[in-house]
């Protein structure tokens, strides 16, 4: 059972139309910015990930912290702090941190791997064939190959600060500040979070079931522990497992698959 400490903050509860809107403006935010980027860097020879680095940096995030922000001043009669804008902050101990959030941080970087050839490759070739290459994200070392190796240390030091160090906004919005304002639901909520969080990724329709099935579990953590801190952990920790990885293929410092 959920640890009674609070459901959603006063005034603050949303119904599904209402939690879908907000969980879905960032989302297209992002991929309207994306997409001339995208078809632009690409004609340059320039890999479509830094476009959703920068839409990541000047629309995904300015616009979370925009509603959230408004959303938390209307709620509270005008002031803005951390503490209302994420009310679910009760103590994880090291052994949860440790016990649970590790495992999944793993399986959810397996997850990503696996679900990849089962379900994105034929909804790429099949369904989703129309799309233009420059706009499917793609994660390839040899992208790199053809730019000099100072833009590509340039490149991989924005996508740190984009993905390692920004993108956990995605957390502190979906589990932090909307899940809490759902929990009138009950058990479901966790659930339609899941989904919002995996349509929220709008560049990507083809990785929904497997955004899905990934921010399943974490969801219903931070709902069993009313605790963002531990949606935080495995978030980022997963993040940081893929950036090293991914680091480690583009210079050359494990083998190519």
């Amino acid at each position: 059972m959920p640890n009674p400490e609070s459901q959603a903050p006063q005034g603050g509860a949303l119904n599904a139309r209402e939690a879908a809107a907000l969980q879905l403006a960032p989302g297209v935010a992002t991929l309207l910015v994306y997409l001339p980027l995208a078809a632009l860097l690409s004609s340059r020879g320039i890999p479509n990930l830094v476009a959703l680095m920068l839409a990541v940096l000047v629309a995904e995030v300015p616009v979370s912290w925009a509603i959230m922000t408004r959303r938390v001043r209307r709620e509270t009669g005008g002031r803005f702090t951390l503490r209302a804008a994420f009310p679910w902050h009760a103590k994880v101990r090291w052994w949860q941190y440790t016990i649970i959030g590790v495992p999944l941080i793993l399986i959810s970087v397996a997850i990503v791997g696996a679900l990849n050839p089962v379900i994105e490759l034929p909804l790429l070739s099949g369904p989703f064939a129309w799309v233009p290459d420059w706009f499917v994200l793609r994660f390839d070392p040899a992208m790199f190959t053809e730019l000099s190796r100072g833009l590509v240390l340039k490149i991989w030091g924005l996508a740190f600060v984009s993905f390692v160090l920004v993108a956990p906004t995605q957390e502190l919005y979906a589990r932090g500040f909307l899940l809490p304002r759902t929990a009138h639901w009950g058990a479901r909520a966790p659930a339609f979070n899941a989904l919002l969080f995996a349509i929220f990724h709008l560049i990507a329709p083809w990785s929904w079931v497997g955004f899905f099935i990934m921010a399943l579990p974490w969801a219903y953590l931070v709902w069993w522990r009313r605790s963002v801190k531990i949606g935080l952990f495995i978030h980022v920790g997963m993040i940081v497992v893929q950036w090293l990885g991914m680091t480690a293929l583009i210079f050359g410092l494990a083998p190519t698959p």
